[in-house]
């Protein structure tokens, strides 16, 4: 029996995915005891060190009110909780609500011409006097226990210079949200486990905190094509800094509610993935940068290999079908054609290894959604949102990711909005 190329690719497709998802789930089983003792530690108030959120804006005079609300309202000694809002050169009304908060106690304001997120964020940390700064979108709400849970990292583990939140999606109302809502509970997963490894590959822009110390010797953010939080991280990890992830200190965001909108933000993600990536390629299979270099990379970069793949050799497989069907038509006619449409039988059913082990595939990624919510602790939100998952991302992702290839190799950086 003969065994065609795209059979075995396939297969070699299907193993590395399981392989990362088993890694994934391994890891996480083997280091339960410490993932139990880090979700139930919190350090008393006293212990706790005093936060400065940094809170960039850009035509953000609709959403900066309820997002300062939110750090008001946090479970936080409130003498150690200040705020420092930058107007990044808004074309609407922000600088003007922002005003509203000139002068009030643990609040700074500032505006600037506008320049890029990065350069708010850089712009904010001179003028931090306290030993953590927080990062945070001034679109995104925060729960009012999150900043307690994720500062007692640092009680707890005093060598960490940078702990990521998790980010979820805000009462999801249409078809891209409700996708993304499963995709960002399975990141609530899949970056505690690099956490434990660590191995983290990103402390998301919309909520992370770090060290100020750390965050000015690293040099602060860069523009890093357009995804500054993705090449902070890297610079940490290959400087030797300690980073984690806390996977019950919650933000909510809206996230692009349109495919249109979802993709373009996609694509600026996948373009600056692939160039920061490029940038820092020495940490590729580099055992000095131990799990980050060894699995957190390679990983990433084998994502990206196996979405190509497979999006190649499933257009290849529906070519050759039609190609087949067609020259049936021609030999036996429209007749027998519509005969086989309509009948079925249980011979043809694909019961060769593939066709399971891809079945098997589809649960790991599932059990990992699974895991997701329990760790965020996620009780509604439907289950049929991760139909909607499957369908969208199957369909775009591949698109986001051939065109951010392409932008890369004729050096096109794709527009911020």
């Amino acid at each position: 029996m003969t065994v065609d190329l795209t059979t075995i690719i396939f297969y070699i497709i299907i193993f590395l995915a399981l392989y990362s998802q088993i890694f994934y789930l391994y890891s996480f089983l083997g280091k339960r005891k410490e993932y139990k003792k880090e979700t139930n530690f919190l350090a008393d108030d006293k212990d706790l060190q005093s936060v400065t959120f940094m809170i960039p804006c850009w035509n953000e005079a609709e959403t900066i009110d309820k997002t300062v609300a939110s750090v008001r309202a946090l479970d936080y000694p409130s003498e150690k909780v200040h705020i420092v809002l930058v107007d990044d050169g808004s074309t609407d009304n922000t600088w003007e609500v922002l005003q509203r908060y000139q002068g009030q106690e643990r609040m700074q304001v500032f505006t600037k011409e506008n320049g890029g997120k990065h350069t708010a964020l850089n712009f904010a940390i001179p003028h931090i006097q306290t030993e953590l700064a927080c990062s945070i979108d001034a679109d995104t709400f925060i729960e009012k226990d999150a900043l307690k849970k994720i500062a007692s990292y640092f009680v707890r583990r005093p060598e960490l210079s940078a702990v990521g939140g998790a980010v979820l999606i805000e009462r999801p109302k249409t078809f891209a949200q409700r996708a993304q809502s499963v995709e960002y509970q399975m990141f609530a997963y899949s970056k505690k486990v690099l956490g434990m490894l660590d191995g983290v590959m990103v402390v998301p822009g919309a909520f992370s905190v770090f060290k100020k110390s750390a965050l000015e010797s690293i040099g602060g953010y860069k523009k890093a094509h357009n995804l500054e939080d993705l090449e902070l991280t890297y610079r940490f990890q290959v400087n030797g800094y300690k980073v984690d992830h806390c996977h019950n200190a919650i933000v909510y965001t809206k996230g692009p509610d349109s495919i249109r909108a979802l993709f373009r933000q996609r694509l600026r993600w996948s373009y600056g993935f692939i160039n920061n990536t490029i940038d820092y390629k020495h940490a590729f299979m580099n055992r000095k940068y131990g799990n980050f270099g060894l699995f957190t990379v390679p990983m990433a970069v084998l994502a990206y290999i196996v979405i190509l793949s497979i999006f190649f050799m499933s257009w290849y497989k529906i070519f050759d079908a039609l190609i087949q069907h067609i020259t049936v038509l021609k030999l036996a006619g429209a007749t027998h054609i519509l005969q086989s449409l309509f009948s079925f039988d249980w011979f043809l059913v694909n019961t060769q290894a593939i066709a399971l082990l891809t079945l098997v595939v589809y649960g790991s990624f599932i059990l990992s959604i699974y895991l997701g919510r329990k760790m965020s602790s996620i009780s509604n939100g439907s289950y049929l949102n991760i139909i909607w998952f499957f369908v969208l991302y199957s369909a775009v992702v591949p698109f986001w990711v051939i065109k951010s290839v392409y932008n890369t190799a004729v050096a096109n950086t794709p527009s911020w909005r």
